[in-house]
């Protein structure tokens, strides 16, 4: 199918997804995305009973979503990596859903009368239909978009589902934008009044402090009890109710993307600003160096030792990849897309990716199940666990797949735009014949990308390079000898005209460079990769899942102002976790003193005085090599000796 842009009255959009399974990964990708296939996925698929009776029901599926959640991923792994199984038990399970619709339009379990499980498929069912071009999947949204429309005021969004419309409006313009059926327009207008103001909430923003200081959870826990006949519903918004879903993380993730899907019928400041608004002031007050937020289930400061929640992470990255498809808005979308995709979502998985993490923290030297001061996580969340029938492990199966099917995007001249520079092979029609563009390199872990063109003799389109925002002085190497400088932050056109076997070559200069975190603390950083001094790893199996200890020291401070020195592999680089580490900081620190606080390490001392004594030469990784680490260090300077000084 061809990939799909915005019609009127829509404001217009320059780039749109290619299809699923446009995009094959390679190298280093397609080694990951096979042990997630043969671990975390194949596992899951085991004990979830959906998927072996292929019915979606509440007695396979208690909430009526984890199964959903699961056929997203199934969709998206199965064609991305050709895998005939996986596609087999999608197709399906979505033969059984199309099977319970009934002729108003409402399908789904009949024990459930909740909205949201039926947003979560339709998203998995357009995911189906790009895959496939099942127009099937067409006919049971139009029958439920109809429902919707004439039912919705009397019938109600609710809870979860006023809190991510966001969802529901954005497949509804994505089926306006192939049928042009006006009453989907209005349709997303009454969405939008139902679903909370994400627009209004980032502008403003009223949660700076994190949530451990400014409701505690034992208090947000019994105001909720007492307005249990109060539910957010409709355009009802009673007080507690939206303070816990406009903090819960994963409400978050998908609430960046409203702003950006309702600017495509109602365009204003706070639309085409929202996500910006949002991200800054999420960032600054409870950001990570991973490239998250805090969630742990809701936001609670910038502290390194506060959790980030693997479900948050992987509809952060839906929404980054949503809204480089819908609109303008910003180049840093992508950078903020590339730092969690290569940082905080392979740190979530054990090296064979057999288990998952449900929450990490950017400072992590102990994986336990004890006492943190998270908000309200439970205390197992902290562990690496097999595969189990919850919401983390249930929508964690999509992350990598529908990161490789945005690794580039189609143009609305009739190009394709690189996004990230991960090895992979797309697949599509331009020039009415088709092309295959093969990306080859190490990245993340090297910056010289080559692009390989082929197509059946010479073909006529453009092709755009994204240059990221740390690649200074970035060069392109043009088939025919011309050489492009490109400025970091831009994206370039490499050209027009194309013969079989053309080369690009692109050198994205980079050096290790350190960004300002919680207590002045310091994360070095290289390229979009985040790196950290890795622990020695004491793995122990347990009945709640895998914890991890070490006996090496970590209470490390940066020299600040020091040189650095990168090593790197340019060959062989494996997935991460695997064989020798690609890449690698040199860095200069010293032993201080910082110790436990609990299960976690106590907050990042501040401007520490360093001795000479204690000086010494780590290597960092990167993030997601490690288990165990110390992202955030101290910065401090080193203490000279008096008696010197008097000299």
């Amino acid at each position: 199918m061809k990939p799909i842009f915005n019609r009127a009255p829509l404001t217009p959009n320059g780039l749109s997804p290619l299809p699923m399974g446009s995009i094959r990964p390679e190298g280093w990708l397609r080694e990951q995305l096979a042990l997630q296939r043969n671990g975390i996925t194949r596992r899951f698929a085991e004990i979830c009973p959906a998927c072996a009776t292929g019915k979606w029901d509440m007695e396979a599926d208690g909430d009526c979503t984890r199964s959903i959640y699961f056929l997203e991923g199934m969709i998206a792994l199965g064609w991305t990596l050709d895998d005939a199984e996986l596609k087999q038990r999608a197709t399906a399970f979505v033969d059984g859903i199309i099977s319970t619709q009934r002729e108003d339009g409402w399908f789904g379990p009949a024990e459930n009368a909740d909205y949201w499980p039926r947003m979560l498929a339709l998203r998995a069912l357009r995911l189906y239909f790009t895959a496939t071009n099942d127009k099937r999947t067409l006919v049971l949204m139009d029958k439920f978009f109809k429902y919707e429309y004439k039912n919705l005021s009397e019938q109600p969004l609710k809870e979860l589902a006023v809190a991510r419309g966001a969802e529901n409006m954005e497949i509804a313009l994505w089926l306006y934008n192939i049928t042009g059926q006006k009453y989907l327009l209005e349709l997303c207008k009454r969405l939008r009044a139902q679903t909370i103001d994400w627009p209004n909430y980032f502008h403003t923003f009223a949660n700076p402090m994190p949530m451990s200081k400014t409701l505690r959870w034992e208090r947000l826990r019994e105001a909720l009890q007492e307005e249990e006949n109060e539910p957010l519903i409709g355009e009802k918004r009673p007080y507690f109710h939206a303070q816990y879903h406009q903090t819960e993380g994963v409400n978050l993730a998908m609430g960046l993307k409203a702003p950006g899907v309702i600017n495509m019928f109602k365009s204003g400041f706070k639309e085409q600003g929202g996500f910006r608004f949002g991200w800054e002031k999420l960032m600054k007050h409870h950001g990570m160096a991973n490239g998250m937020f805090s969630c742990d289930l809701h936001l609670n400061g910038a502290n390194p030792c506060q959790g980030v929640r693997l479900q948050a992470i992987v509809e952060m990255m839906n929404t980054l990849e949503t809204l480089i498809g819908v609109g303008s808005f910003g180049e840093e979308t992508a950078d903020i897309l590339e730092k969690i995709a290569y940082n905080a979502l392979p740190a979530a998985f054990t090296k064979d990716m057999d288990a998952y993490q449900p929450l990490q923290q950017v400072n992590q030297v102990r994986v336990s199940a004890e006492e943190r001061k998270w908000y309200n996580a439970d205390v197992t969340a902290n562990l690496f666990k097999r595969a189990q029938n919850d919401l983390d492990c249930a929508s964690c199966h999509q992350a990598w797949p529908k990161f490789v099917s945005s690794l580039w995007y189609a143009t609305d001249d009739g190009g394709v735009e690189a996004i990230s520079y991960a090895p992979c092979t797309v697949r599509t029609v331009v020039d009415n014949q088709p092309v295959r563009i093969t990306v080859s390199g190490g990245y993340p872990f090297t910056q010289n990308v080559s692009i390989t063109v082929n197509a059946r003799g010479s073909a006529d389109f453009p092709i755009y390079l994204r240059i990221p925002f740390w690649a200074r002085q970035s060069m392109i190497y043009l088939p025919d000898g011309e050489i492009m400088q490109v400025r970091a932050g831009e994206s370039a056109c490499a050209g027009h005209k194309w013969v079989n076997g053309d080369v690009i070559r692109l050198e994205m200069p980079a050096s290790p460079r350190v960004t300002r975190w919680y207590h002045q603390s310091g994360a070095v950083e290289f390229g979009p990769l985040v790196m950290a001094l890795k622990a020695q790893e004491e793995w122990r199996e347990t009945e709640d899942g895998l914890c991890a200890d070490t006996q090496d020291a970590w209470n490390r401070a940066l020299v600040r102002d020091e040189p650095m020195k990168l090593i790197q592999i340019e060959e062989d680089v494996s997935p991460f976790k695997h064989g020798e580490h690609a890449v690698g900081v040199m860095v200069r620190a010293a032993a201080i003193d910082w110790q436990m606080n609990g299960a976690s390490c106590a907050a990042v001392p501040m401007a520490p005085q360093l001795r000479r004594d204690a000086l010494d030469i780590l290597e960092l990784i990167p993030y997601g090599d490690a288990a165990l680490r110390i992202c955030c260090f101290p910065i401090g300077a080193i203490k000279e000796d008096k008696q010197k000084e008097m000299k």
